[in-house]
């Protein structure tokens, strides 16, 4: 497929986001010549859907390549294997200047749980706030 073609999926029922087998292996390289000898999978196979209007939380444990997956939704690293599609779009081999009109209308927050996180309150009234206020 040229370059400037876009391949298109069709959209199902306010789906704004879908994601299928995405992976992210991240070269080893040793030796004199800084050779590749092996991989580490920072995710494997990520597959899921956010559609309008949904609010989408990633929650796991440190280094389990959260944040891989949002870079890699935005391309920001480039992914070793799936598609990602957003709007019906299939944004996985899209060029630079391309992308860059699609990030405009992406947003993913990154967070600190050390700047997040309140010791004075529960988990529950953590996680709940936001889900209260967005009804």
């Amino acid at each position: 497929m040229p370059n400037n073609a876009v391949k298109t999926e069709p959209t199902t029922d306010n789906l704004i986001l879908k994601v299928r087998d995405l992976s992210k292996t991240f070269p080893v390289k040793g030796g004199v010549l800084s050779r590749i000898i092996g991989g580490v999978k920072a995710v494997d196979g990520v597959s899921l859907d956010i559609h309008r209007d949904e609010i989408f939380g990633l929650v796991g444990e440190s280094g389990c390549g959260k944040t891989t997956l949002g870079r890699m939704i935005l391309r920001l690293i480039e992914p070793s294997g799936g598609r990602i599609f957003f709007d019906g779009i299939d944004i996985t081999d899209l060029d630079r200047h391309r992308m860059r009109v699609f990030r405009k209308r992406m947003q993913i927050i990154f967070q600190d749980p050390f700047g997040s996180l309140n010791p004075r309150k529960t988990i529950d009234s953590i996680v709940g706030e936001p889900l209260r206020i967005a009804g």
